[in-house]
């Protein structure tokens, strides 16, 4: 699937916004307190939400050109079959970082997607075991000084099969299903804080 471009794909609703009332805001809120990269975007193909990745080795990768675009080959995959499969799943990237990935839908319809991303698969306890698991990938890219890709981990969460990854999904699953309903009020984040304290509390502990 190119870039931007939403295929055919039956019950499928391109003409939903996020970028009113207060998803953006929310979801901003709710990276900060993950400390999970969360993207968003509706099915018309608009980015309503980026991240900055906290700086992490994902902002390093795509800060280069062939990260970027094996970044987007990447993210367009996910999309396509999202919109194939309308269920939640996890994917693992070219470098090797989960994406967890779900599609947001109202009444029937599939109207966006929101994506966890940069979570490594298993803790790695130092930079050996780093530069074993996501070195090449940095090196196929072009970076040569890896010392502050090795550093920016420190801000990489790490969810491991099968109750840390499952809880994780199942949350985002959630909180699709309140953007769906975000998307048409004004709900606000202290309301919204309170409806899902108790599922924050949850994952956090994860």
């Amino acid at each position: 699937m190119s870039e931007g471009k939403i295929p055919v794909v039956p019950n499928v609703n391109t003409s939903v916004t996020f970028a009113k009332g207060q998803v953006p805001d929310i979801l901003r809120r709710l990276e900060e307190f993950l400390g999970v990269p969360l993207s968003l975007r509706s099915s018309s193909g608009e980015v309503v939400c980026k991240t900055d990745y906290f700086g992490g080795p994902c902002s390093i990768l795509r800060g280069t050109e062939p990260g970027r675009l094996r970044c987007r080959r990447t993210y367009a995959n996910i999309e396509e079959k999202l919109l194939r499969r309308k269920t939640p799943f996890v994917n693992i990237c070219w470098a090797g970082f989960l994406i967890f990935a779900v599609p947001i839908e109202l009444q029937g319809e599939m109207i966006g997607t929101i994506l966890g991303a940069q979570i490594m698969p298993q803790r790695l306890s130092d930079r050996s075991a780093i530069d074993g698991a996501f070195g090449i990938a940095a090196r196929s890219v072009g970076l040569h000084d890896l010392e502050p890709f090795f550093a920016s981990f420190k801000h990489v969460k790490t969810l491991e099969p099968d109750f840390q990854r499952i809880s994780f999904l199942e949350f985002l699953k959630k909180l699709g299903d309140n953007f769906s309903e975000l998307a048409f009020s004004e709900k606000t984040w202290p309301l919204f804080y309170r409806e899902i304290k108790s599922d924050l509390k949850r994952i956090e502990a994860v």
